[in-house]
């Protein structure tokens, strides 16, 4: 029993020994670690950089606008747009114009008829006759009254009446000048029929709301007339950002009907009126290069320039967005387990394939972006001189992201 207890003894002793021996029980997870460690690189062939386009490039110094973005409409100033109505009602006779047409400042739109427009010339042709025996009456029972022949009564109701005939001529004249009816004309016996509905500005016929035979109400709008030539852009400021607008200051936007052409303007009127549906004010500004092809409610995307500064920069390419994180690739030599590892996955490749460029993944917190180019914000310096892959990387963040899987497997 002594003997087979002591042989117990001795095997286990022998086992334990030989356990404690064994790395590869004892340290089974180095080679996870390794890779663990590695994550933050992606490595590329010269093929693979050549096939990109992938270009190496430094952080530099820029001058970056600030910006702020905002939307609005193309708008016409009132002094450009003109609603056309006629003063008194009446039948449409004729239409000259159609939408579309351009027009000239007293151009004739339409023709009106109707029996109230020749009694208003009768009547005040009726007056001014008239008028000739009042003065006379008037200036006789004067002479009488002064002479202390005639009564104070008769030289008073000659005055009024003489001065009553005077206001009806004037206010009559004054109504048939006001719907277009020339009164020297008048004046020598010649009563028309008609009225002309003429153009108060030059302009386009943006619509037309008559037509031959219609019976027009007074002050029934029958044509719209705008100016395009001095439009001009209407733009919301949301509260955030109204502090930091002034008059003087440069716009850049585009229209959807010519997204690719690049208008500029600049601010000549910043609203005092806060809108509290929408939490914004209004800011108007001139446009430079409109050149005819803007129209007046065409909407409008871009933004104001509200400053600029010289700061460190890379093309927008150079930046990848990972989560609520942002990165940019920096060039890096492997680490000595990393390089031996890829040295033996690829020793059948040519040359020119066994060649590899290597990248850390670096976080930023980007800042200004204009014209193609962020502000980049470096949370720890970057080696001096060290090279940045200045485009694809989402390409490079896609490749990391290949390399982490293959590992997972």
């Amino acid at each position: 029993m002594k003997t087979i207890r002591n042989y117990l003894m001795t095997a286990f002793f022998i086992i334990s020994l030989l356990s404690a021996c064994n790395p590869a029980e004892q340290e089974p997870k180095d080679d996870h670690k390794e890779e663990e460690h590695q994550t933050d690189m992606v490595s590329l062939t010269m093929q693979q950089m050549k096939a990109i386009n992938l270009k190496l490039g430094e952080i530099e110094q820029r001058n970056l606008n600030t910006n702020v973005k905002t939307n609005g409409r193309i708008e016409l100033p009132p002094q450009s747009k003109a609603n056309v109505s006629a003063l008194i009602g009446g039948a449409v006779k004729d239409v000259f114009v159609i939408e579309g047409d351009f027009v000239k400042k007293g151009m004739v739109l339409a023709t009106l008829e109707h029996p109230d427009i020749v009694e208003m010339q009768q009547q005040y042709l009726e007056t001014v006759n008239n008028l000739e025996f009042l003065e006379q009456d008037y200036f006789r029972k004067k002479k009488l009254y002064e002479e202390e022949v005639g009564s104070g009564k008769a030289f008073q109701k000659a005055f009024a009446d003489y001065n009553s005939a005077m206001a009806t001529i004037k206010g009559l004249k004054a109504k048939l000048q006001m719907i277009g009816i020339n009164i020297q004309s008048l004046e020598k016996g010649n009563i028309s029929p008609t009225i002309n509905i003429i153009s108060p500005i030059d302009g386009f016929v943006r619509f037309v709301e008559v037509n031959i035979g219609a019976f027009v109400e007074p002050n029934m709008d029958m044509f719209e007339i705008v100016d395009n030539r001095h439009v001009h852009v209407d733009l919301l400021v949301y509260e955030k950002d109204i502090h930091k607008i002034k008059k003087g200051q440069e716009i850049h936007f585009t229209v959807s009907s010519i997204p690719d052409r690049k208008l500029k303007g600049t601010i000549f009127s910043v609203g005092q009126a806060f809108e509290n549906e929408v939490k914004a004010i209004t800011v108007h500004a001139d446009i430079e290069n409109k050149e005819g092809v803007l129209i007046p409610g065409m909407y409008v995307n871009g933004h104001i320039i509200t400053d600029n500064l010289t700061t460190d920069t890379l093309p927008e390419e150079a930046v990848v967005a990972e989560g609520e994180k942002f990165f940019i690739f920096v060039k890096t030599e492997p680490e000595e387990h990393t390089l031996k590892k890829d040295n033996e996955q690829h020793d059948k490749e040519e040359e020119n394939e066994q060649k590899k460029l290597y990248f850390k993944k670096v976080e930023i917190i980007p800042g200004t972006r204009d014209n193609g180019f962020v502000e980049i914000k470096l949370l720890a310096p970057l080696p001096e001189n060290a090279g940045v892959a200045v485009n694809a990387a989402y390409y490079l963040l896609a490749e990391m992201g290949k390399g982490e899987t293959e590992h997972s497997h």
